[in-house]
């Protein structure tokens, strides 16, 4: 959103920056290109169509809107939303919503403070909220304080687990990430202890990511091996195809560099 040192600038006078009217007394940031990046409304105003509440708001560098508060309640994208709501437009299309009430979408309702992810045509993506003390979501334990993302329908996406739990047969360690495909199938997790895949033995702390029909896909080691009489350094990644064969790998490497001499 805003860019680090942004010019700042208030409006002396009514003008149109990047196609838009700004009345006297806004305050305007510019980044480095020149382009809008934020202001600071003086009162409520409508931008885009979109109900804009006093205070800051942020542009994308088209001119676009990127974020703001509601000043009233609005519809966008078919979804009403509630005044006080913040709405964030990402570039990748989808537009986030913070709600400041409960929300009901289908079967599902969605907590004050959570966020939702609608795509283009206003879908419901995904939903995510902060736990405040350590709460079982769908079998799994997630930590307190934690973020926890939803699929639509409510079942878990990504969480941070209380402790250690064993996800789809994968013992997963207690404080780590773990993803979940929308089949509910795992996608990522971190070996909670020892565990042997396709006949090769992987300690705590390594990194398996699963494709959706549950076929190990990639691997990160957390310390040196030998796989087929082939030695395999701590950090490197491993990818293995459908039928379970590994076809390659690439190792991570730290190179420290001398500072120049002045």
């Amino acid at each position: 959103m805003a860019s680090l040192n942004a010019r700042a600038q208030t409006l002396g006078v009514p003008c149109h920056i990047q196609g838009i009217p700004f009345e006297a007394g806004t305050q305007v940031f510019f980044g480095l290109s020149d382009e809008l990046v934020l202001c600071v409304l003086p009162q409520d105003k409508v931008i885009s169509g979109v109900p804009c509440a006093q205070g800051l708001v942020h542009f994308h560098p088209t001119g676009q809107l990127a974020q703001c508060t509601l000043a009233i309640d609005h519809v966008e994208r078919n979804m009403a939303l509630a005044r006080g709501t913040i709405l964030t437009w990402n570039e990748d299309g989808t537009l986030m919503a913070l709600l400041t009430s409960p929300h009901g979408i289908g079967d599902i309702t969605i907590p004050a403070g959570a966020s939702l992810r609608l795509d283009d045509a206003g879908t419901l993506v995904s939903w995510s909220r902060r736990v405040p003390i350590e709460e079982s979501v769908h079998g799994i334990p997630c930590q307190a304080g934690s973020v926890v993302t939803c699929f639509a329908d409510g079942r878990p996406e990504r969480v941070t687990l209380a402790k250690s739990h064993v996800v789809d047969n994968i013992p997963c360690m207690g404080g780590t990430d773990v993803e979940l495909h929308s089949t509910g199938r795992l996608a990522v997790g971190t070996l909670g202890e020892s565990l042997e895949i396709l006949s090769i033995p992987f300690e705590i702390g390594t990194e398996l990511v699963f494709r959706p029909d549950g076929s190990l896909s990639v691997v990160q080691l957390v310390e040196d091996m030998e796989i087929a009489g082939r030695r395999y350094t701590d950090g490197t990644y491993l990818l293995f195809d459908e039928a379970g064969h590994l076809t390659d790998s690439a190792a991570i490497t730290w190179e420290v560099m001398r500072p120049a001499l002045t």
